[in-house]
């Protein structure tokens, strides 16, 4: 009988994952009677930026499953925008962890806070708009739809720029406390 080896996720590496997802999820829940105005977006980037890339789009692939299927609004009935909206959280995972040499160890500074400002606006502003495009594509008419999700992109993408942005100024703090409490975490 020929054996296969298939590369396993090592313990640390699962708990770290599912750590950081119900961390998402929990920091989420105090803002889901507030149409977007989030902090979900920021945790998932964090993981990113403290774990590492591959964790990082994991641990936006978990939580996001859990708040597409199990949101308490309701779950994401329609299939595609719910395979939009799992890219795009994967994305704010992965974004963090490739990012992570520009923020992690670094004192914060003007510069660090406005890369953030950007950031945070970039990735929401492809997330919204590609789940408004799938569900403009599916339930139309197209320009009428997209138009109509126009003012919750604005108020989404405005406030995660504020919010990354504000982020600079802790992201150094929590590194150190992840530096000194959990020493693999950092590894």
């Amino acid at each position: 009988m020929a054996s296969t080896r298939h590369r396993q996720l090592p313990l640390a590496r699962v708990a770290r994952i599912g750590i950081f997802s119900a961390l998402a999820f929990g920091i989420n829940a105090p803002f889901l009677a507030i149409p977007n105005i989030e902090l979900f977006s920021l945790a998932l980037f964090l993981a990113g930026l403290f774990i590492g890339p591959v964790e990082g789009t994991m641990v936006g692939l978990v939580a996001g499953a859990i708040f597409v299927l199990f949101n308490p609004n309701g779950p994401q009935t329609i299939i595609f925008v719910g395979l939009a909206q799992l890219f795009g959280f994967a994305l704010f995972g992965l974004s963090g962890g490739l990012l992570r040499n520009l923020f992690v160890g670094k004192k914060a500074n003007l510069k660090s806070a406005i890369l953030l400002i950007l950031i945070g606006a970039f990735l929401t502003l492809w997330y919204d708009l590609s789940t408004n495009l799938i569900f403009a594509i599916l339930f139309g008419p197209f320009w009428p739809t997209l138009i109509a999700g126009i003012g919750f992109a604005l108020l989404h993408i405005a406030s995660n720029a504020v919010i990354f942005g504000m982020s600079s100024l802790v992201i150094d703090k929590i590194w150190k406390r992840i530096e000194y409490y959990m020493p693999p975490l950092a590894g």
